[in-house]
């Protein structure tokens, strides 16, 4: 179906943060730059194994020439589908191989219109959702086991294996708050010229790619490797970096090479050497290589090109062997191709490197690597890496933690504060804060000497992620007779890492529990996407059954209070997963938190 006149925003921003299937590809690097929105899905095509392959490009081929758009996602993997030399090689990756959706809307948007129809999205989220980035960083390597592989690769290369291996180890962590949200948040710190945001069934790809796999335009192809990195400010450096130059064009005569298998004598071209391109957190150096007449059907180019050049390493058939004997996981789409197909065969692949996946679970995956030769320094390698996940690890977060402590006036002190400093100091580790334990004492020392009576109060303490502190205190109003809780309306994501920390990502508590003290209970109690309870939006919950104290487990989504901790801890108390019915039944409900000790409440009915 041909491109048709855009819906209003209003339609089009409701799409974005809905569930279903759904692509943006864009260009916000360029002036002019264009996206590229696709809805309303007709079907998926996929490769789950080798043998299917051929049958699956060819349905791609025919849906393209029927005149349908096509999306296109081809893991790492497909190559050693693709060559029969590497078929022994294919990794069973328990995904698919390739995966292609025909779909019923495609709507080329201007830049500005896409930066407007963003930002509505943003503005369609809840406050909470609006919040997002991620959480608890681990590489598959250490330093160490890296350096220890590229020593390796080099004495492959020494013994004459190979030229050039590209290297890759993933990065894992967690993901909150709205995809769109993170996907904007890395659009606005990275522009580059093949984003994308495809939310399917199985989770969503967030792509902020500025590397071009190939594309077509009539009979013509254009690719663009990209090889040779640099930090920010080194540009000029790169642009005279021997070893780059020469990794960089190792590459351009291997995809030389791949195009003249379906390109006549004469047809490949060589139009710009070594360009250096800078981005936000840093400098690449690429090469553009055409070729035309090109009459190749899809399923013959990738065959010639898949994967691209630059992040597999030369000879190609011998690098690709060597990945799957140093890597220790599958690639998944980190360096496979994502793209679009137009009705007639036009299209743009991308190579997804600076690619997130985030699975259902918000599990997340960052591949990251580079290309060692000879003379490769493991070190420097190691820096190269990690510079070129900064788009993501060096994400500030937008929230602050904070704890809420009781000061007993009387005795002068903070009952607890070991066990709130113990909790801040686990949240600022997982969450990237700075935390310096002798200075919040001493903030919050000070801030409580200037307490003259001897009335309990309600302690902040606020924690931003540069360590700055701050403290306030108020007067700890008395409590009610006879506390009820009620049931919040809002529900919990329990695969949402955040709910484990205090943090002021909390517009969803606030509004509950403003709406439940407005209708005179103390809080309301939340329960999760799998009917299970879960907290109050102040407080922990506790049900009694058959005489034992049961609290729900954290798995549940929900924080682990101070005051639940020591419970806990005095053996008063044992996790178990609750649902309402448990409610219904208890012999006795109770909230608790630090100001409050431990209260027996009822269910407002």
């Amino acid at each position: 179906m041909s491109i048709t006149t855009p819906p209003d925003i209003a339609s089009l921003s409701r799409l974005l943060t809905g569930d279903a299937p759904l692509a943006l590809f864009e260009n916000n690097l360029d002036p002019d730059g264009v996206a590229r929105l696709f809805f309303e899905p007709i079907s998926a095509l996929q490769a789950w194994d080798a043998a299917s392959v051929r049958s699956t490009l060819a349905e791609i081929d025919a849906a393209s020439a029927s005149g349908d758009w096509i999306t296109l996602a081809a893991d790492f993997e497909l190559g050693y589908a693709l060559e029969p030399r590497l078929l022994a090689r294919l990794p069973d990756t328990g995904r698919p191989l390739l995966s292609a959706w025909r779909w019923k809307r495609c709507i080329e948007l201007e830049r500005s219109f896409a930066d407007t129809l963003i930002q509505a999205g943003i503005d369609e989220l809840r406050r909470d959702e609006r919040v997002a980035g991620l959480t608890g960083f681990a590489g598959a390597l250490t330093e160490s086991a890296y350096c220890a592989t590229v020593e390796q690769i080099r004495a492959l290369i020494a013994d004459g294996e190979c030229y050039q291996v590209n290297f890759t180890f993933p990065l894992k962590a967690r993901s909150y708050g709205a995809p769109l949200a993170l996907y904007a948040r890395l659009r606005q710190a990275q522009a580059v010229r093949y984003g994308a945001f495809v939310r399917h069934p199985g989770g969503v790809m967030l792509s902020r790619s500025p590397e071009l796999f190939v594309a077509r335009s009539g009979a013509k192809l254009t690719t663009r490797p990209m090889k040779g990195t640099a930090p920010l400010g080194h540009a000029d450096a790169l642009a005279g970096s021997v070893k780059d130059r020469a990794e960089n064009l190792m590459i351009v005569d291997l995809i030389r090479n791949d195009l003249g298998r379906i390109t006549p004598n004469g047809g490949v071209q060589v139009e710009r050497l070594f360009e250096i391109e800078n981005y936000a957190t840093l400098h690449q150096m690429t090469s553009t290589i055409t070729a035309e007449p090109v009459r190749a059907d899809i399923g013959e180019i990738l065959g010639a090109l898949f994967p691209c050049g630059s992040v597999t390493g030369a000879p190609k058939i011998r690098a690709m062997e060597l990945i799957r004997e140093l890597e220790r996981e599958p690639r998944g789409i980190y360096c496979g191709a994502l793209g679009w197909i137009a009705p007639g065969g036009d299209f743009a692949l991308n190579v997804p490197i600076r690619t997130l996946e985030i699975d259902r679970d918000r599990n997340t995956r960052l591949g990251i690597g580079s290309g060692i030769v000879a003379d490769s320094n493991p070190r420097a390698e190691w820096s190269e890496c990690t510079a070129k996940a900064r788009f993501v690890t060096a994400l500030s977060p937008e929230f602050e933690l904070f704890e809420t402590l009781r000061w007993e006036g009387v005795e002068r002190h903070c009952p607890l504060l070991d066990r709130h400093l113990a909790r801040l100091e686990r949240s600022a580790r997982t969450l990237g804060f700075r935390f310096q334990r002798e200075e919040i004492v001493g903030v919050l020392t000070r801030a409580v000497s200037e307490i003259r009576d001897a009335v309990p109060r309600r302690i902040r303490l606020v924690l931003k992620a540069n360590g700055d502190i701050g403290v306030t205190h108020a007067v700890l109003d008395p409590m009610a007779d006879h506390p009820t809780v009620t049931i919040a309306g809002a529900i919990l994501d329990s695969r949402d890492p955040l709910l484990a920390h205090k943090t002021t990502r909390r517009a969803m508590y606030d509004d509950t529990l403003r709406a439940a003290t407005s209708a005179g209970h103390f809080d309301a109690l939340f329960f999760n996407e799998l009917g299970e309870l879960c907290e109050g939006a102040r407080t922990n919950v506790f049900v009694r059954l058959t005489g034992v104290l049961l609290t729900p487990p954290v798995a549940c989504g929900l924080l682990p209070g101070v005051m639940r901790q020591v419970l806990l801890d005095e053996g008063k108390a044992v996790e178990s997963v609750l649902r309402k019915t448990d409610l219904k039944h208890a012999e006795a409900i109770y909230v608790s938190n630090a100001l409050r000790g431990l209260i027996e409440v009822s269910l407002a009915s």
